[in-house]
């Protein structure tokens, strides 16, 4: 009877341990123990109310409530977005530094940074280039817009999957042969 052991798909994208060692401060860790599930209760709630801010403007400029105008609609959320955004980055950090170790050694942890960066880059490239052509009239929407939005709705979809991912541990399965 063989013990096979279990090898995470996501191994090689991990940060390595020795950075996140050099990052670990048990003086932040102390000091943030009274307030982590404040903190973490703030970062759950932004970054929900950020993803769905996401998906309706993304799923506007998809193409989906075309009677809907997109000057209003982003005029009303574009604030929601920056402001949740921002909060929940800093509790992000904040959380991450509460215990560099633990949660950086989460196999989707890289790769939920990896699709936030995408996200933003996505963000960045449209807001810089196309952002102009989404306020067309008539409830039209240029395909550059809808293939942002998509492209946007993917990677914010994936982080937050890759977030849900982090909160379960590890399989405890031995597998027989």
């Amino acid at each position: 009877m063989a013990i096979i052991p279990i090898v995470h798909p996501l191994t090689s994208l991990r940060i390595p341990y020795e950075m996140l060692g050099a990052m670990d401060s048990r003086a932040i860790h102390y000091l943030m123990q009274p307030y982590h599930y404040l903190i973490r209760v703030a970062h759950i709630l932004t970054a929900s109310i950020f993803f769905g801010v996401v998906v309706l403007l993304d799923c506007r400029l998809m193409g989906f409530h075309r009677s809907m105008g997109m000057r209003p609609l982003a005029e009303a959320a574009l604030p929601w977005l920056y402001w949740t955004f921002g909060i929940s980055f800093i509790t992000g950090i904040a959380l991450f530094l509460y215990d560099p170790v633990h949660v950086g050694s989460h196999g989707y942890f890289t790769p939920k940074l990896l699709m936030l960066g995408l996200g933003l880059i996505n963000t960045a490239v449209f807001r810089r280039y196309r952002f102009g052509a989404a306020f067309t009239p008539a409830g039209t929407m240029p395909m550059s817009a809808k293939i942002a939005g998509a492209l946007s709705l993917l990677c914010w979809s994936a982080v937050m999957i890759f977030a849900m991912l982090n909160t379960e541990a590890a399989p405890n399965v031995l597998l027989q042969y």
